[in-house]
């Protein structure tokens, strides 16, 4: 009875992610607003492993968090990913000795390294679940776990300050394709600044970092929930990656983009469609979120750039009818065998400025899949490494306040097609994942 009892909770939960996400103060909002700190400081412990998060019952099954850093080296020997994410951290839904709680999340620890090798051109996506026998900190952001036998591992570290350096990680790990070992850190003004960088302090402006969505349709207790926290648009990444099919040794000197987004949430019944870069000479950082179904609370655009000097930070929300964005061209990819988007046009207007910019992916992409369960086997993700272009005006006026131009990344989710589609295809029927602009 027990486990007729969580097959019906975890059916009626997962049917929420097919609605959208309100906007009302719920649980997951009062979790960010008590833990502001936390989610500010980035070094802090694993959101879904702390205290206020935990729940002991199937439920926490669907917790979720991920830590995603890009890397752009500034001469182009790598872009790409590399990310540590732990789900399901007690296991609840992944016995495989019980159908009714049925194996849903990749439970544990996992890892992932995707990118793009700049002297082969060799494109590789690596993904890796540890299980859950995993080192994680509850009030510092470190993490360890192993293939026991293999050489397979991922690591991370906090260090806080000092000798000269600002708050930072180091991330190693080694998968098939890749080994690394990198030191980030957040590039912005003041005593948090890596050392020769003068950069706009954009943080000091932002009332939070993160965006929290609630799916509030089913007056449940334990709503589905995602908080996206872009809490360092742009980074600072030094050290080096190794391309183990050659045994190439790339020194590391770039730029790149983190992100710690957490919650319980459904993923395999929706997905995303994001973009970010930072354009370190003209100081503009882009950051582009979208989720798939009505999920317009968090469906929004960050961009920070300077007017005549003056640090702005600006945020266009789609639910204000604020942001628009359109795939123009789509082609079918047998990689990971649906649609995938070849370009974007993302727009974002307000009163004051508009924000343009063209997103050309052509052949810049990965795809990032795993068989760790049967719904991640059924899932893809079209990680991306496009090239950016555009500009910041003046609403009404065109005036050219700010331009933005080089390499970035971004990603496109979905289910896998349950048959084979055409390019054709997919340029006639992928609309639904285009969203006009509705300002006036």
């Amino acid at each position: 009875m027990r486990h007729v009892i969580v097959v019906f909770c975890m059916c009626l939960f997962m049917a929420q992610s097919a609605f959208s996400m309100g906007s009302l103060t719920t649980w997951q909002d009062r979790y960010a607003q008590k833990n502001a700190a936390t989610l500010e400081d980035g070094l802090c412990g694993w959101n879904v492993l702390s205290e206020d998060y935990r729940q002991p019952h199937v439920l926490d099954g669907l917790s979720l968090e991920w830590d995603y850093f890009s890397i752009h080296d500034k001469d182009g020997k790598f872009t790409g990913v590399v990310a540590y994410l732990v789900a399901d951290p007690e296991g609840h839904l992944g016995d495989p000795d019980y159908v009714f709680e049925p194996n849903l999340m990749p439970s544990g620890a996992n890892m992932a390294c995707f990118g793009k090798v700049g002297k082969t051109g060799a494109r590789y996506a690596d993904y890796v679940n540890f299980g859950l026998n995993f080192e994680a900190g509850t009030s510092e952001r470190s993490f360890f776990a192993e293939k026991p036998g293999e050489e397979i591992f991922g690591k991370m570290v906090p260090m806080r300050k000092g000798d000269g350096k600002p708050d930072r990680l180091i991330l190693s790990g080694k998968t098939e394709h890749f080994e690394w070992e990198l030191e980030v850190s957040q590039i912005w003004a003041g005593e948090k600044a890596p050392e020769g960088f003068s950069y706009p302090d954009y943080h000091a402006l932002k009332d939070k970092t993160w965006e929290v969505g609630n799916d509030l349709h089913l007056a449940l207790e334990r709503t589905e929930h995602w908080t996206v926290n872009m809490n360092w648009p742009s980074t600072k990444v030094d050290g080096w990656i190794r391309d183990l099919t050659t045994g190439e040794r790339m020194e590391i000197d770039g730029h790149g983009y983190r992100e710690n987004s957490f919650g319980r949430w459904a993923f395999a019944l929706g997905g995303w469609d994001f973009f970010f870069m930072s354009d370190l000479k003209n100081k503009v950082q882009f950051g582009f979120q979208t989720y798939h179904h009505g999920t317009e609370d968090l469906d929004y655009l960050d961009v920070d750039f300077l007017d005549n000097g003056t640090p702005k930070s600006v945020r266009f929300r789609a639910d204000l009818g604020e942001l628009g964005w359109h795939h123009a061209s789509w082609a079918w990819s047998p990689e990971v065998f649906q649609c995938r988007p070849l370009d974007s046009t993302i727009i974002g207007i307000n009163e004051e400025y508009t924000v343009t910019a063209y997103v050309d992916i052509g052949d810049n992409f990965a795809s990032l899949l795993s068989n760790v369960t049967w719904v991640t086997g059924a899932y893809q993700i079209t990680t991306m490494f496009p090239m950016f272009s555009g500009a910041v005006t003046r609403t009404g006026t065109e005036d050219v306040v700010a331009e933005f131009f080089g390499r970035g990344g971004g990603e496109f989710s979905l289910l896998k097609s349950p048959v084979e589609k055409s390019d054709a295809w997919c340029n006639r029927c992928m609309n639904t994942y285009n969203r006009d602009i509705g300002y006036k």
